[in-house]
């Protein structure tokens, strides 16, 4: 082969290494600067941003004026669905302000009469708390705590939602009898007679300013002294409470019922004269009690609770009434629920 061709191939050789390797310098260019951008998303709710929320201020504490000291019983013979923590906040409270707690576990020297024992033990109390019973009370103890609570006693129930039936009991309330007999969960035995009813199911905000939409900001309805120094309370999932009297807690109106979807303001805390009840439990529990004015409004329940003057010796304990050998229910023990009471 002659020196000619040999070049010419020679050449179209390199010139074609030469053209792929600008080929794949391009490419690589392209590659480094051209990079197709990745897509943004405008909707708010996919940003991450948008799933951060205001941590809940707990710098509240706990404080009440009173004088003298009261005795305030607390109901754990119903099947209480709360624990010893949940109400500690409370407890502590009232025994650092010097007023003694007891405890109604049941029938005690009673054995045969839960109405006696429980009139046994209101006789000595100033106070009532009852939260989240699972057993209905007879009829014999609801008019025990009522006559304790036309005597002067306070009581203060508080529950969320459960199986009661508003539209019965508000029926009951008003002057419906057979209303305040049906359906009405454990709760609506004791709370009918004293002019308050709970609602089934629960409330939710999806515009609460809460954690989420579960826990809910509500605010004063009215002023009185319950509501007194509170701008908002947090409550989760909390339950529809009415009565005779005067709504002390609503929620907003974006507030939502998780049965009847229907929206709008709801009362969750109300007083009917010596009574109080609101719609959950959790918000005088440690992790909750000195959240927002959590603390301002316990504070404001534990002194409408031992503010009143009880007639002594009320209710009465009948005569008839079967006693044999064993402490009453709430007798002095070792300071925990079971036979107990907590001194200051």
């Amino acid at each position: 082969m002659s020196a000619g061709p040999l070049r010419s191939r020679l050449a179209l050789f390199v010139t074609v290494v030469l053209l792929t390797v600008a080929a794949v310098t391009a490419a690589g260019v392209v590659t480094d600067q051209g990079q197709t951008a990745k897509p943004t998303v405008d909707q708010p709710h996919f940003q991450p941003n948008a799933t951060t929320v205001d941590e809940l201020d707990q710098s509240g504490e706990i404080e009440f004026s009173s004088t003298g000291s009261k005795t305030v019983l607390i109901d754990v013979a119903h099947g209480n669905g709360v624990s010893e923590a949940d109400l500690q906040p409370v407890v502590s409270a009232l025994t650092a302000a010097g007023h003694t707690v007891t405890y109604h576990e049941g029938a005690g020297q009673f054995a045969d009469s839960p109405d006696a024992a429980l009139r046994s033990d209101l006789q000595d109390a100033d106070a009532f708390i009852v939260a989240e019973p699972t057993q209905r009370y007879t009829a014999g103890e609801a008019d025990a705590v009522t006559e304790f609570a036309d005597a002067g006693g306070r009581v203060m129930f508080a529950a969320g939602p459960s199986g009661g039936d508003v539209s019965d009991v508000v029926g009951g309330l008003l002057g419906d009898a057979s209303g305040a007999e049906a359906g009405q969960g454990e709760f609506a035995a004791v709370t009918s007679p004293l002019g308050i009813a709970y609602d089934t199911g629960s409330l939710y905000d999806m515009e609460s300013v809460g954690s989420n939409y579960r826990t809910i900001d509500v605010t004063p309805a009215s002023e009185t002294a319950l509501t007194d120094g509170v701008d908002r309370v947090v409550l989760d999932s909390p339950t529809a409470v009415v009565a005779d009297g005067e709504t002390l807690l609503a929620t907003s109106e974006t507030a939502e019922h998780e049965e009847s979807r229907h929206s709008g303001e709801f009362g969750v805390a109300v007083r009917s004269d010596n009574a109080v009840a609101v719609g959950d439990t959790g918000f005088m529990s440690s992790e909750t009690a000195t959240i927002a004015d959590n603390d301002v409004f316990i504070g404001n329940l534990l002194e409408f609770l031992v503010g009143g003057e009880k007639t002594p010796g009320e209710p009465n304990v009948p005569d008839d009434a079967t006693g044999g050998q064993g402490a009453a229910g709430g007798q002095t023990g070792t300071g925990q629920p079971g036979g107990a009471t907590i001194m200051p």
